[in-house]
């Protein structure tokens, strides 16, 4: 189920919205109903939607091409613009192996890189193991204000629920079923 922290950082109100997770190897297909839809309904728990989507990895994981197909099916039932609100944070930066988190992603390969270029090359990197480190959520902070600017728009699922079903491409939900369902990390609007 989908959580929800309240908090505040530089004087500035956050939410952040805890969605369940997904076998990194497992197809959207292979997910359970149940953590599909925790994962759609996450957009409408911070009305009227994220600045932010946040898309956490370990460093420590080799990620695949099956595991870059895994992200992109599951990141996209978020709809297609998830993208342009996304940022890549690897956790267990301490476990990484490699100098600087940009080695790091270069080693893992194209899936991984292709990803980080879907994303706007946007990503960060948190060290668990220094909590206490200030620094480290400032510039994660940092780069969501930085998303925000970017996007005239939030993330709004019922927009582009509207979008597919006019293009006979997406579900049939109506914009009360959507509003009316409950990611990866949601950051929403102050």
């Amino acid at each position: 189920m989908c959580m929800m922290r309240k908090g505040e950082d530089d004087n500035k109100k956050v939410i952040l919205i805890d969605t369940p997770g997904w076998w990194p190897y497992a197809s959207v297909k292979e997910t359970s109903e149940s953590v599909k839809q925790e994962i759609m309904s996450s957009v409408t728990m911070c009305p009227p939607g994220p600045h932010a989507v946040l898309l956490v990895l370990q460093s420590g994981v080799a990620f695949s091409k099956a595991y870059g197909r895994s992200v992109k099916e599951h990141m996209e039932l978020l709809g297609r613009n998830v993208w342009r609100h996304c940022i890549v944070v690897f956790t267990r930066g301490d476990w990484m192996g490699t100098p600087t988190i940009e080695e790091h992603i270069e080693s893992e390969g194209e899936a991984l890189q292709m990803l980080i270029n879907k994303c706007g090359n946007r990503y960060h990197i948190l060290n668990n193991m220094q909590w206490d480190d200030r620094e480290q959520v400032r510039e994660l902070m940092e780069k969501v204000k930085m998303v925000t600017r970017e996007n005239a728009e939030l993330l709004t699922p019922v927009e582009e629920a509207e979008e597919e079903r006019d293009s006979g491409r997406g579900s049939n939900w109506s914009d009360e079923d959507m509003l009316e369902r409950g990611s990866l990390n949601l950051v929403p609007p102050e």
